[in-house]
């Protein structure tokens, strides 16, 4: 979507086609008859360092769908039932280096120098290898980065997470200031970017499963949908945007990321009063399964990140189990309300340096053959803005 939003821009005529019967992927919106609301089919956080996020949103005119929420984040540790929060406007290198910050409980001065190791950081060693050590490893630096990269420290690349840190914290305040859907996702990228493409004459053709490639003098020549034969032209342009692991199966003779995280999202749906005993609009949990828990006008919606130990476990016993950290968060005893557990067992690949290893090698692709996604940005976690980044790369 972010390919066909940056080409019509481009002037450029364009034929969008869906494999699925409706558009977002991740970045989807749907009803669900359980709760009698529209849900988000995954949370994310985005930062006003994201700047390719906001370049989409003023094209396809949907930043009025925006709220900025201050750089503040509001964490609990289940495991001490301790809280706190960081004031991400009162935090730079300078002041952790003086020791004027100290955000973490029963954290000292000498634990946040360990942020300098992320200056300059080779791009084969992996988060932990970089920072396993570290007082505030189980309380700052793993949770960071599995709410970040969707991936333990232990596999997770130590230069992405530089990457973020440098675009974010490490730049100042003013990047990092979160942004936020006022209704849902839906309505602040979705809807919006097809309303954009109706505008501009670009009807997305659903139901329509790449199952072929043909590729003559290093060109593609013929795209074979589960309902329709494609002809590309010679001066035509494919842009491929489909996951790595589907990807393999047409383009066999390259290499793609075949390891994968699950992401859990797990909606609950609050009366208003219980809803009022949530004091922040997001709140990071620390030593638990849930991972961010966000604020929505009927519901609370969680994520879990890194989620592949809950593959086996069916919807109720997630529900079970995560009702259970809230209510020690509430510090209440609540029967668990209505709920839908959301799972995404291929969210994102697993975002090592292996894995980026393998991305960098992917060359000689037939000259008139793009591919993007998410995964494809070895310097980003696979978030919405990596995604947005590489459709606007794809056609520039």
């Amino acid at each position: 979507m972010s390919a066909a939003v940056h080409s019509l821009k481009k002037n450029y005529k364009v034929y969008l086609f869906e494999s699925s019967n409706f558009p977002g992927g991740r970045c989807r919106s749907f009803y669900e008859k359980r709760l009698n609301q529209e849900i988000d089919n995954g949370n994310h956080l985005v930062f006003t360092a994201n700047e390719n996020f906001y370049e989409l949103c003023k094209i396809i005119k949907s930043t009025d769908t925006i709220k900025t929420l201050p750089p503040n984040l509001n964490f609990f540790n289940l495991n001490n039932n301790s809280h706190w929060s960081i004031d991400l406007s009162k935090i730079s290198s300078l002041r952790l280096l003086l020791g004027k910050n100290k955000p973490i409980p029963n954290s000292s001065f000498i634990d946040y120098l360990s942020i300098l190791k992320f200056l300059f950081v080779n791009r084969h060693r992996t988060v932990s290898e970089i920072i396993g050590g570290s007082n505030i490893f189980s309380t700052l630096w793993d949770p960071l980065t599995i709410g970040v990269m969707n991936t333990s420290s232990n596999y997770a690349s130590a230069k992405v997470l530089s990457n973020v840190l440098k675009k974010t914290v490490l730049r100042g305040d003013k990047y990092c200031y979160i942004y936020q859907p006022k209704i849902n996702w839906n309505k602040t990228l979705i809807q919006p970017t097809i309303n954009f493409l109706n505008n501009h004459g670009c009807r997305v053709q659903y139901k329509s499963m790449l199952r072929k490639i043909d590729v003559l003098d290093n060109a593609v020549t013929r795209l074979y949908f589960t309902n329709q034969v494609v002809d590309v032209l010679k001066n035509e342009i494919v842009v491929l945007s489909i996951p790595p692991s589907n990807l393999q199966k047409l383009l066999p003779q390259y290499t793609f990321p075949s390891s994968y995280n699950s992401i859990v999202n797990v909606h609950y749906k609050l009366n208003r009063n219980l809803k009022k005993k949530f004091k922040h609009s997001i709140i990071g949990f620390i030593e638990s399964n849930t991972q961010w828990i966000f604020i929505k006008k009927n519901h609370i919606s969680i994520t879990i990140s890194n989620a592949n130990y809950l593959n086996s476990y069916n919807t109720e016993e997630i529900a079970t189990l995560v009702w259970k950290e809230v209510c020690k968060y509430l510090n209440l005893k609540i029967g668990i309300p209505d709920y839908q557990v959301v799972k995404e067992k291929k969210a994102t690949v697993v975002q090592s340096p292996k894995n980026f290893d393998i991305v960098e090698k992917i060359k000689n692709l037939p000259n008139n053959l793009r591919i993007s996604g998410d995964w494809t940005q070895s310097d980003l976690p696979c978030t919405i803005e990596g995604s947005i980044l590489s459709g606007r790369k794809a056609v520039t």
